[in-house]
């Protein structure tokens, strides 16, 4: 069985509203952060598509959290896995099966799943339009478009009717503006969670998978915690091997981003999603970008690699690949002769200036300072001292008969 906590963890509401308000701010950046998914970093932490202030929700709880970037043995000590991938679409084989192997492994460990189906940033720029001044309404409908466009581009790429191991993508709700919001399933059954003032934004459904009807054993188990009129928001997956474990997918992030969790109820609502959880433990905050997952193909409790079977290991062969390619450029860009070799022009015989140079290295290379100063001596009773230019009216000294100090 499932070790449920049901109890309604007491939040420090005004703390973090006022951690969400710095993180929409953009700490006096020009430019609203949309990055999606992550919670630490800049540009990240502060966008109002971040995980920051559900991430501290978890702290406040008692859970231990970190980030990765890419999925590895290094995270099998961990009890919760977040994942808010900024993909659309689903998760990769080599994910997929990494992931399932982790919660399989031990009793009691959660895959919280959260679609991508929805940008903060819409709606930050729509609540602005609302109480904008008259003068700033063309400046905020541009960014508003420009946002609006350049999801509707990304969302183009999801599935519709695609069913993989955990969920069927659809790409759109079923919804009615005048239908009631009337929500049913396990989260409504706690009396803290005020459903009714619930409005989350759901454009696309992702729905439990559906019964094997081939006379097999399923892989999971579904239960339905939260349905409203647009579909479902979120639901359970128990797995059939390992009954203690479990997958809570949400639809998308609509309740537990930076900036929809300025809402008292959305908190509320993240707050039951950790009691689910179970027990304060390890949470990892796994942040994947558009070109999917990374993961590292080394079993679990293996050494790891050495030497040149570093080479062998994906993604860090091909990083070092990379780097071995521009070490062996980078020698021959210092070593290598390009193009046709060349005699330099020899130096010129008729300077006169390169013969006092040679002398007086010859001079200084013979230590004997009191020998220097008679050669200049003589040299300079020869050519007669200083001599005083007339047209100029200054006085040049030539090689002086005075040596002070050993210097000229």
């Amino acid at each position: 069985m499932i070790a449920m906590n049901h109890r309604q963890t007491p939040w420090k509401s005004r703390g973090l509203l006022l951690v969400g308000l710095l993180l929409v701010s953009g700490c006096g950046r020009e430019s609203l952060d949309g990055t999606y998914g992550r919670r630490r970093g800049s540009p990240g932490a502060a966008s109002v598509n971040g995980t920051a202030v559900l991430s501290e929700m978890f702290r406040q709880a008692g859970f231990q959290v970190v980030s990765r970037r890419f999925l590895s043995p290094r995270i099998d000590d961990f009890q919760v896995i977040v994942w808010a991938p900024d993909a659309f679409q689903a998760p990769d084989d080599d994910a997929r099966r990494f992931l399932e192997d982790w919660l399989f492994r031990e009793p009691g460990r959660t895959l919280v799943y959260i679609g991508r189906d929805y940008d903060a940033q819409i709606a930050y720029w729509e609540a602005v339009l609302d109480t904008a001044p008259a003068d700033q309404r063309v400046e905020v409908l541009r960014r508003l478009a420009q946002v609006r466009a350049a999801h509707a581009a990304r969302r183009a790429r999801m599935p519709d009717g695609e069913t993989s191991a955990w969920f069927t993508m659809f790409r759109d709700a079923r919804s009615d503006p005048n239908d009631a919001w009337d929500w049913s399933g396990t989260w409504t059954q706690d009396n803290g969670l005020q459903v009714s003032k619930l409005r989350p934004e759901i454009a696309g459904r992702l729905e439990p998978p559906p019964s094997d009807e081939t006379g097999g054993v399923d892989r999971y188990r579904s239960e339905v915690l939260l349905h409203g009129p647009p579909g479902i928001l979120a639901y359970r997956l128990v797995p059939t091997r390992q009954t203690a474990s479990q997958i809570l997918v949400m639809t998308n992030g609509s309740f537990l981003l930076n900036l929809p969790l300025l809402e008292e109820e959305h908190r509320r609502l993240a707050g039951r999603l950790i009691a689910d959880c179970g027990a304060p433990g390890r949470v990892v905050f796994f942040e994947s970008g558009p070109e999917g997952a990374f993961v590292f193909q080394q079993e679990p409790g293996s050494r790891h690699p050495t030497g040149l079977e570093a080479f062998t290991i994906w993604p860090l062969g091909g990083i070092l690949w990379h780097f071995l390619a521009l070490g062996v450029l980078y020698l021959f860009t210092r070593l290598a002769i390009f193009g046709r070799p060349r005699q330099l022009p020899p130096e010129p015989t008729s300077d006169f200036g390169r013969h006092v140079h040679a002398l007086g290295d010859l001079l200084a290379a013979t230590g004997q300072a009191d020998h220097a100063r008679r050669q200049l001596a003589q040299f300079a009773g020869d050519s007669g001292g200083e001599r005083h230019d007339a047209a100029g009216g200054e006085t040049v000294i030539t090689p002086s008969a005075r040596v002070t100090g050993g210097r000229v």
